[in-house]
């Protein structure tokens, strides 16, 4: 069971909503909010979360894009600035960390990337320019 997956699609409901968004976790670690076409990938690790763009190849393969640090450049502090958060006293650091984390990169996207949210690749240009840029890779689809 992912521990992320209900924070998750809390924290991402008025984004899951308006675009559509269908929200699987496909192991303890990756959350998929899949489009039509195209997915953004949140893989929650100890020390960071990941994002990948990936646009959808076929059945069995995705074009990926990891956006992490390219998000993170255009990050603000309104977009760091978050509600109140309650935590339980057995959720710890790493958990709390990383469900700020993910409040940041739902309202940097909602600000910043409202084209990766619809599925369009207006943004790729200017990840191309980017220092974060790299080569896409073709892997395996999870979803």
């Amino acid at each position: 069971m992912n521990q992320y997956l209900s924070p998750f699609c809390e924290i991402f409901g008025d984004i899951i909503k308006r675009y559509g968004f269908n929200v699987t976790a496909c192991d303890n670690d990756t959350i998929i909010m899949a489009g039509r076409g195209y997915q953004l990938v949140f893989v929650i690790w100890r020390e960071a979360v990941e994002i990948s763009y990936c646009v959808i190849k076929n059945d069995t393969e995705v074009v990926t894009y990891n956006v992490r640090d390219f998000i993170i450049t255009y990050m603000t502090d309104a977009d760091r600035t978050i509600s109140e958060i309650t935590f339980t006293a057995d959720q710890n650091e790493v958990y709390k960390r990383n469900i700020y984390s993910l409040n940041h990169f739902a309202n940097a996207l909602k600000n910043h990337f409202p084209a990766m949210l619809e599925g369009r690749m207006d943004w790729l240009e200017l990840f191309e320019k980017s220092e974060w840029y790299r080569k896409p890779r073709v892997e395996n689809r999870k979803a």
